[in-house]
């Protein structure tokens, strides 16, 4: 797999797990696998596009708690 951004490799992460409570080492790690995954679910007519609206706004309140943090310290 081609190396994506850090924010499509947490997506593939969140259409997966369903969450992003993850590091993002983690989710580097499991992209390749996780991609494979969503690839063959597609292909079997799993409804992925359901999840691009639940991870933007997931992405959303991660970014926003993650600036928190950092400027908290």
């Amino acid at each position: 797999m081609l190396r994506n951004d850090l924010k499509e490799e947490y997506k593939i992460f969140f259409m997966v797990k369903g969450h992003l409570d993850a590091t993002p080492e983690t989710v580097v790690a499991s992209a390749d696998g996780y991609f494979k995954r969503l690839w063959a679910d597609g292909s079997n007519g799993a409804p992925l596009y359901d999840y691009e609206a639940q991870f933007e706004e997931a992405w959303r309140k991660k970014q926003n708690g993650y600036f928190k943090n950092i400027a908290a310290e």
